[in-house]
């Protein structure tokens, strides 16, 4: 039984890939950039991974396109000032977008991620740190992972506390 759910499992994720790979290339690869945030997703930070401009360009309509095929949608109330938000309509694009990006991409992906999403004024360490820690960054990670057992500290959750201080310890 659990080998036919996994089977099942891996065709439904090859049916949303096939969905995916009838895009044009160029909005492949901003789906596969918006993946790395996860299911919440940033146009600055896609254009960020896309190596755009800050401000608008080709990035911009490949994302009203995809808003248009219904891939993604915009969220009404953004998490960061001035930063259009976005989502995938389904979990299930997102993963399949997510699994076909190489390792190297992932790499750079999350780091590029992670970086963004420090300049945008992310406020959970936790994010940041696995962010950095997935692109690679270690040394980045630990001091997050230090800020993240702090925040825990703070709402006098110690388990959660320890947790983050040995994942900074992992890190070097």
């Amino acid at each position: 039984l659990v080998v036919a759910g996994a089977r099942q499992a891996e065709q439904v994720l090859a049916m949303a890939q096939s969905r995916i790979e009838v895009l044009a290339p160029d909005l492949r690869r901003t789906l596969r950039a918006a993946s790395v945030f996860g299911q919440v997703f940033w146009a600055g930070g896609v254009r960020a991974l896309l190596g755009g401009s800050p401000a608008s360009g080709p990035a911009e309509d490949w994302l009203v396109r995809l808003i248009d095929r219904e891939y993604i949608n915009r969220r009404r109330q953004p998490r960061f000032a001035d930063e259009d938000e976005l989502e995938f309509r389904h979990a299930l694009l997102r993963e399949a977008a997510y699994a076909m990006l190489t390792d190297t991409d992932l790499a750079l992906g999350h780091r590029l991620a992670a970086e963004w999403l420090e300049r945008a004024g992310e406020s959970d360490a936790l994010v940041l740190a696995e962010r950095f820690e997935r692109g690679g960054e270690r040394a980045r990670a630990r001091g997050w992972y230090h800020r993240a057992a702090a925040q825990a500290l703070e709402g006098n959750d110690f388990k959660t506390a320890d947790a983050h201080a040995e994942r900074a310890v992992a890190c070097g």
